[in-house]
């Protein structure tokens, strides 16, 4: 006979009771519009359903987003320290 893992089961519970539709949509999109986080968290449960699985299907291609926007940044950087050196040292 299984025991129940009390540790376990209140940890789960926990974790659902965190992560709100709210809290994963922000996470998937970015987005933070407080009155659409809100309108999202009121929705029925099957709607928020489908939103969060749009969400989580577009999620790799928002995190390549990210990924190049910070390969440009670093880039741009890189190049303003290079300008920045060549015109001190002249």
């Amino acid at each position: 006979m299984n025991r129940p893992n009390r540790v376990r089961d209140r940890f789960i519970s926990d974790l659902y009771k965190w992560l709100t539709p709210e809290l994963l949509y922000h996470c998937f999109t970015g987005e933070n519009d407080p009155e659409e986080l809100e309108r999202i968290g009121k929705l029925d449960h099957a709607l928020q359903a489908s939103l969060l699985e749009k969400a989580e299907h577009l999620w790799p291609e928002r995190l390549q987003k990210i990924a190049d926007a910070r390969r440009k940044e670093k880039r741009e950087s890189k190049e303003a320290v290079q300008q920045f050196v060549l015109k001190t040292s002249k």
